[in-house]
């Protein structure tokens, strides 16, 4: 009986491939490392045991490794992660991939490589392996560390970036032999596609899926889901994008769908199965006459990547606002190449616009990268401690002054999600305008250069252009974002690198295109543009640092000119320089529950409303319960005792009388202050009494340099922290994000179990 050598050569790999893993486990070595390995001895090339015989098969056996590595990447993607990667990650993961896509094109321009080549080069070196960094974070425990739990954010926006490189790299393939505006068209025409491809897979697979569910079991759900897979892959395909585009969008948009999460683990064995093939179709690309060859450039390209994804990693890290402990653990995790590389390899040799000689280059320089991937993250806590002694104290205290590891609280910072939406739509009409105005002017600026035959003319048109895209940098830059901005850089010193970054990125954006129009028109060298560049992020960077430092001046302006005003306000209400004067402007007003209906808490009472209502204590059954938790229940009678300003207090009585949960208030409104002193009249006993005390921050302690979160003020000490005075300027109500500085003032409130916990500690002294 005949068997088809097909057959033969899939056991024969699958052999091989089980036989390396299991010495490559045995000895804690990357098993993707073994896949390859595995693949370059079943290989043609490697004679020494029996080999593939079918080699044509070996594309094939690629390709459908791809599709379903892609496949399984989808059905993990969901926009619910993304959102949760932060604006750590986002800043990080801009840093590293637009730094090493202009590395790659630069190394790949030294090595006297095609411009395409340069250009696939960038892309593969700008992504490192998430199935690496993953399994060596397993393996040495470290995925709760704090800066293993930000690299993973960050893996996981380069494998969306990925994405959409592929679809650019795709669009400029085609495009290449055609004009900027051709390629610009083609691109614009994916997109929309793309757009329509996904909206309608979104409309009409989970709407099919939740007709037959009744008809499913796992048999018939995973060839389903295989099918629809495929079928995205062909429909992609007829579109003109990659088959690894097609099943990422299939597994996306069946990852989100009821059974999202029973397809994923019904198609986790095939996904293994097939990317353990194609890790091993990429080590049959191995040749090693090419290798022997391209020797010093597989040398160069894995130093460069090792040291500049390291080096990117880490400044990112850094420019996002976090610690120099956690951005250089981050950074040498971050030094290696895999799978996202290699589909982008495979990509680039599908099209036939890159050499034949790229593949298995750059399969090298993932061997050497994955390989030294574990040595550098089991030594970072070591390389941090050197680096650490080393650097000059004036930038030791610089970063330990801008960044840090604390967290703002569990809850996202709104102000931030606020200035992100606004810095997305800017950004990308930012770019859009921009690149609109390049491929209109050149368009105009060639024909007259070559009307006129005149380099005079060159210079000419250069500057006008250039001339006309600064006008569009000033009209985009006057966004309304200033009042974030500034609400941001106040709120907590380690936001400002962050900003200063986010700042940078679009004059980059602007002197990317600048240096373009330099290139093509007056023929200006990459180098002296590349050095011009650098000089304008430099001054850009201190520019938006000396806007912030601006602020602060401001700030301060306003603090000296109302220093006066609020100083007669005190001595006007005869409190003179007493520190009690805040106490004069809360109010407190004290009310019973009535017919709660549903059970409600204390934070039903006051979240979602505009009154910043303070609930400083609960009477129920004669127990007093100072400082209620938001959880804290509700029931009809209680007695609750709600403190703000007068004004808030009274609209929020109306709004409570008018949902009839509660009647006229048994008690007028009366000030903080007297409510304070009223408890003694009424007997309260001591350790049930709401109590008022300030705090003065001295340098160095505890509150200095901390935000109001970071200082855990609510739950170490039970208390609210309900006004900063600095500089004489009253901040009541902070915001939970506001950073707390020397000579600040606080004013807290809570029950005598705080009073005694701050003496305590030493924050207050005792009367």
């Amino acid at each position: 009986m005949h068997l088809d050598q097909m057959v033969v050569d899939l056991a024969l790999i699958m052999v091989v491939a089980g036989l390396v893993t299991l010495v490559f486990r045995k000895l804690n070595i990357s098993v993707l490392l073994g896949y390859i390995v595995a693949g370059f001895l079943v290989s043609p090339e490697f004679k020494l045991i029996p080999t593939v015989l079918e080699t044509d098969s070996i594309q094939t056996w690629s390709t459908i490794g791809i599709v379903f590595l892609m496949f399984g990447l989808g059905l993990e993607f969901s926009f619910k992660k993304l959102a949760d990667v932060g604006l750590n990650a986002v800043v990080t993961t801009m840093t590293i991939m637009c730094g090493m896509i202009l590395v790659g094109i630069a190394v790949g321009k030294i090595l006297g490589w095609s411009h395409m080549d340069c250009i696939f080069l960038g892309g593969m070196i700008s992504i490192s392996s998430t199935m690496v960094i993953l399994k060596s974070y397993e393996e040495y425990k470290l995925k709760k560390e704090s800066f293993a739990v930000l690299i993973l954010g960050v893996l996981l926006l380069e494998d969306i970036a990925g994405i959409f490189m592929i679809i650019i790299l795709t669009s400029i393939s085609v495009s290449q032999t055609g004009s900027d505006m051709a390629m610009f068209l083609e691109l614009g025409l994916m997109l929309l596609a793309l757009v329509a491809w996904v909206v309608f897979g979104v409309i009409a697979i989970p709407s099919f899926l939740s007709k037959v569910k009744k008809y499913m079991n796992d048999e018939n759900l995973i060839i389903v889901s295989l099918a629809i897979c495929l079928g995205m892959v062909v429909i992609g395909s007829l579109l003109g994008f990659s088959e690894a585009l097609g099943a990422f969008v299939a597994g996306s948009i069946l990852g989100g769908t009821l059974s999202g999460e029973k397809i994923e683990h019904l198609m986790k064995p095939i996904k293994d199965v097939f990317g353990a093939i194609f890790f091993v179709s990429v080590g049959m690309m191995v040749k090693p006459d090419i290798l022997v060859e391209y020797i010093g450039p597989i040398l160069l390209i894995a130093a460069v990547t090792i040291v500049f994804q390291m080096f990117f990693a880490t400044a990112g890290i850094l420019l996002s606002g976090r610690s120099l402990r956690t951005a250089v653990r981050g950074g040498f995790s971050m030094v290696q190449i895999g799978e996202f590389s290699f589909i982008i390899a495979s990509l680039g040799a599908n099209l036939g616009v890159t050499g034949e000689f790229l593949y298995p280059v750059i399969v090298c320089v993932s061997v050497i990268t994955i390989t030294t991937t574990p040595i550098f993250i089991k030594n970072s806590e070591k390389a941090y401690s050197f680096i650490d002694k080393k650097i000059p104290e004036g930038f030791r205290i610089f970063v330990r002054k801008y960044t840090s590891d604390r967290k703002s609280g569990t809850k996202k910072d709104s102000d931030w999600a606020r200035y992100g939406r606004r810095y997305a739509v800017s950004l990308s009409i930012w770019t859009g305008v921009l690149y609109i105005t390049y491929i209109a002017t050149k368009y105009v600026g060639m024909n007259i250069i070559e009307m006129r035959q005149d380099y005079s003319y060159n210079v000419f048109v250069t500057l006008a252009i250039v001339g006309i895209m600064l006008v569009e940098v000033y009209i985009l830059s006057t966004e309304q974002q200033t009042d974030i901005f500034k609400k941001l850089w106040f709120k907590s010193r380690t936001n400002r690198l962050p900003l200063i970054t986010l700042r940078a990125i679009k004059l980059v954006v602007a002197a990317m295109f600048i240096m373009k129009v330099c290139r093509d028109f007056m023929g200006v060298s990459y180098w002296i543009l590349g050095l011009a560049a650098i000089v304008l992020v430099y001054l850009t960077t201190k520019s938006a640092f000396n806007s912030g430092q601006k602020y602060n001046l401001e700030m301060r302006f306003i603090a000296n000119l109302n220093e006066k005003t609020i100083h007669a306000w005190r001595e006007a209400r005869g409190e003179g320089d007493d520190d009690d004067w805040l106490s004069s402007r809360l109010y407190v007003v004290e009310y019973s529950m009535e017919y709660p209906g549903e059970l409600m808490t204390v934070s039903d009472l006051y979240d979602n409303r505009l009154y910043n209502i303070l609930v400083v204590k609960i009477v129920r059954e004669g127990r007093d319960i100072v400082m209620p938790k938001g959880t804290e229940p509700l029931y009809h009678g209680d007695e609750i005792h709600a403190m703000s300003g007068k004004d808030q207090l009274e609209a929020y009585i109306y709004q409570l009388r008018k949902e009839e949960h509660i009647k006229d208030p048994e008690e007028p409104i009366v000030t903080l202050k007297e409510y304070i002193y009223g408890q003694v009249f009424r007997e309260v006993e001591p350790e049930q009494q709401v109590m008022s005390v300030n705090i003065r921050v001295i340098k160095d302690g505890f509150f200095d340099g901390r935000t109001i979160v970071e200082s855990d003020f609510r739950h170490k000490y039970n208390g609210y922290i309900m006004c900063i005075e600095r500089g004489h300027v009253p901040i009541v109500d902070p915001d939970p994000g506001t950073l707390i500085k020397e000579g600040d003032m606080l004013w807290v409130i809570g029950a005598q179990t705080m009073v005694d916990r701050l003496l305590k500690d030493g924050l207050i002294e005792g009367q």
